[in-house]
């Protein structure tokens, strides 16, 4: 077999592509677009039959990268609910009801992480689990950097039991279905994923731990006593707080904050005294803004400081007008010459003028044991405020306050969870079904969150991930040069000569060996597409049913453990972490060969290649 001109233009971008990934010097986009547009230079001075403008620009309108966009956005839908947060409180619940250890404890919520990672994407699920994990991780005395690598290799684990569970496997089942072999279902993946999925979560435990470094601290994760925000919890009557019993400053169920003070009544009750809580005390708390934004979820607007009609005669204590709307939370600094030093909160009318609820306040001279209504503000102090959109951009022209639009966060929207977990189910169920294509199920689902309100048009859009569009879009262009000019069909003939009259369950094996170290230098959504026609065309010219090296395909190219680059939610636990590149090739590459060791043994006899 010859390899032509085009075949050597196909190869020369291919290597290019995999230098400009892995070379982080280089912005993802750049690269993508770049390879499109080399696509389309070259192939047009030499010109393919079969190949050409429309070629390229079908993976725009691919249905795998609909699907993965639309899910993106129903993921960000449960995701902005808050409906995650309060799954892993009644998990910490379980922990203090039961006294469960706390080793035991991280190994349940890496199987949970795992398991949730099978049906949805991981990103927003290491998300809310690296402060959890770093809050466990600092009660135990166990060093972070040794619990965070583990976490984001059980999501990727768990994401490849199921054609959801990750976006890699449903692009590798649209390129498949693209060069005509389209029977692969949400199931497909799920055996041969799990005989990788369990050896490699045994050595996420039980082994990886060991080999990562000794470092007691993250960064950023835990913020120190003196960045906390004062804040009050008013207790209503179906609080759980009720009855619990303060302890030398602390309360188990608010073990993140510091109690400053309880007021009962017209009583200030120290924190050092032993005393239960009951119905109507107000207790004021120093804490991480990170820590409030999870009691706000939790408590709702017990956290709202209640405002004495008196003092605000234009204002109605019952009125919630200030709630309505996507709720947005961002600090500003009291200004130099404010109206506001000198005066109490509560006399400042500030909820009545922004229509904006101050939830906390942060003076960095000292700690004041006192509500927050009654406090005296001064130059400098920060104020932590909860508004909608509208209301938090009209205090940008105020000149009582700077506002600081970097520390702006989007509430969760409690209320909404309900709705969103259904239309989450209910996305899953139709694509598991296979009642209608997967592609529809996932555009009804992520359209359901917009028009049920669960989402904002604009929260929607930015839940969209350019970098895995453009990497995808990319991908796909070039897989179609593969295919068209004969290069996966000449890489086939090759690795047939190569092994010739071996065993095919020997050629799988070098398969999934070759994707699984590839992977780590593009990225996962890359290589599923990349190398999906060179997979295709081994099983054809061997006259063997291609679904064993097409989910050969998949599988490796979910094995992104030895690089930070290779998945996105490796990135995430780097920065939290503190990790070097390093600490990625010492469990990355354990847990890879231990992948490929199991799949190796595992799939030619599953699929009766002997």
């Amino acid at each position: 077999m010859i390899f032509s001109f085009e075949m050597f233009l196909s190869f020369t971008l291919i290597i290019f592509s995999i230098i400009g990934y892995s070379w982080k010097k280089f912005p993802i986009d750049a690269v993508s677009i770049s390879v499109l547009g080399l696509l389309f230079f070259l192939f047009e001075i030499f010109p393919v039959e079969g190949l050409g403008f429309d070629n390229f620009i079908a993976g725009f309108s691919n249905q795998g990268l609909l699907t993965v966009m639309a899910l993106l956005v129903v993921a960000q839908g449960v995701y902005s609910t808050g409906i995650l947060n309060t799954f892993v409180d009644n998990i910490m619940h379980l922990n203090r009801d039961f006294k469960t250890d706390r080793t035991t404890m991280l190994i349940i919520l890496l199987l949970i992480v795992a398991i949730v990672s099978s049906i949805m994407n991981n990103t927003p699920i290491i998300i809310i689990f690296i402060p959890l994990i770093s809050i466990i991780a600092e009660k135990m005395n166990l060093s972070i950097s040794k619990a965070l690598i583990p976490l984001s290799y059980a999501g990727i684990l768990g994401g490849m039991t199921t054609l959801v569970g990750s976006s890699t496997n449903i692009i590798g089942a649209e390129v498949a279905s693209d060069l005509g072999v389209k029977n692969i279902h949400f199931f497909s993946v799920t055996i041969p994923g799990l005989f990788i999925a369990i050896p490699g979560i045994l050595f996420v435990i039980f082994v990886l731990p060991k080999l990562m470094p000794d470092r007691k601290k993250s960064k950023n994760i835990i913020a120190s006593e003196s960045n906390n925000f004062m804040a009050q919890i008013e207790v209503n009557i179906n609080n759980e707080l009720i009855g619990e019993e303060i302890t030398n400053g602390k309360l188990e169920l608010l073990k993140d904050m510091q109690i400053l003070m309880i007021q009962r009544g017209e009583h200030s009750i120290s924190p050092y005294i032993k005393t239960k809580i009951q119905t109507d005390d107000i207790i004021v708390v120093s804490a991480a803004r990170k820590t409030i934004e999870s009691a706000l979820i939790k408590f709702g607007d017990q956290l709202h400081p209640t405002i004495d009609a008196e003092n605000n005669h234009y204002y109605e204590p019952d009125d919630k007008q200030h709630l309505a709307g996507e709720q947005v939370l961002v600090e500003a600094l009291i200004s130099p010459q404010s109206r506001m030093a000198g005066r109490e909160l509560e006399e400042t009318r500030f909820r009545r003028l922004t229509n904006c609820i101050v939830l906390g306040i942060k003076r960095n001279t000292r700690i004041i044991r006192e509500q927050i209504t009654n406090i005296v503000l001064e130059e400098g102090d920060v104020l932590l405020i909860q508004g909608s959109k509208k209301s938090i951009e009209n205090i940008k022209n105020s000149p009582d306050v700077i506002l600081f639009d970097y520390t702006s966060s989007i509430l969760p929207r409690k209320k909404y969870a309900r709705r969103s977990l259904i239309i989450f189910l209910l996305t899953v169920f139709g694509i598991a079904s296979g009642i209608i294509p997967s592609v529809a199920a996932a555009m009804i689902g992520a359209s359901a969150m917009l028009l049920f309100r669960v989402l904002s048009a604009e929260r929607a859009i930015n839940s969209l991930n350019r970098h895995v569009f453009l990497t995808i879009v990319a991908m796909l262009a070039l897989s179609s040069a593969i295919e068209a000019t004969g290069l996966a069909h000449y890489g086939a003939y090759h690795v047939i000569q190569f092994f010739d009259n071996s065993n095919p369950g020997i050629i799988l094996s070098v398969l999934f060996l070759f994707v699984a170290l590839m992977t780590n230098f593009l990225t996962n959504n890359a290589s599923a597409a990349l190398f999906m026609p060179l997979g295709i065309s081994i099983a054809s010219s061997l006259n063997l049913d291609p679904i064993p090296f097409i989910i050969t395909i998949i599988l490796a190219a979910n094995c992104s453990f030895a690089t930070p680059y290779g998945y996105q939610t490796n990135l995430l636990v780097m920065a939290a972490g503190n990790y070097k590149f390093k600490h990625f090739i010492i469990g990355g590459i354990p847990l890879t060969i231990i992948c490929w060791i199991s799949f190796s043994l595992f799939a030619p006899w599953y699929y009766g290649l002997y």
